[in-house]
């Protein structure tokens, strides 16, 4: 269905993101789009977030192959009915795949997107975080729609 496309555009839309700023941008370069609020910043982080676990870059890209592989479980798993728990866990995984793609490529993950008090982020991070939230929704909401409710009344 529409799941491989939309994967495959994230993935797209990330990989030609970082491109451009690696192209444009010198290395810890930058400008401002809004002072004080949002500015395009270019960094190599060898870590995850907040560069946590940095200079262990090998191992986050395996790290990365596993969760893909359980989350394509997932996917796999979910009934074809459920198009946005589905849709949620492709948009996931097409952030894996950005990032991933980058720690076996260059040993780094570009990032480049900076708001204040915020690590800097990329595409593939706003992917993950749009995907999981998402997933987090409709899996409480579903949760919320089993449990009986506690005064007796159903």
């Amino acid at each position: 269905m529409l799941y491989l496309p939309v994967l495959l555009l994230g993935v797209l839309i990330d990989q030609l993101t970082k491109w451009l700023i690696v192209r444009n941008l010198p290395l810890n370069g930058g400008f401002d789009i809004i002072p004080g609020v949002l500015r395009i910043h270019y960094v190599q982080n060898t870590g995850a977030a907040w560069s946590m676990f940095s200079e262990n870059t090998f191992a986050l890209a395996v790290f990365s192959l596993f969760v893909l592989a359980l989350l394509g479980f997932w996917f796999y798993k979910t009934p074809k009915g459920e198009v946005w728990q589905r849709l949620s866990l492709t948009v996931i995984m097409a952030g894996a795949v950005g990032n991933m793609l980058d720690r076996f490529r260059l040993g780094y993950v570009v990032d480049f997107i900076q708001l204040p008090h915020w690590p800097v982020f990329n595409a593939a991070d706003m992917l993950l975080c749009c995907g999981v939230a998402a997933l987090a929704f409709l899996l409480l909401k579903d949760e919320f729609k089993r449990k009986p409710k506690e005064d007796g009344h159903a």
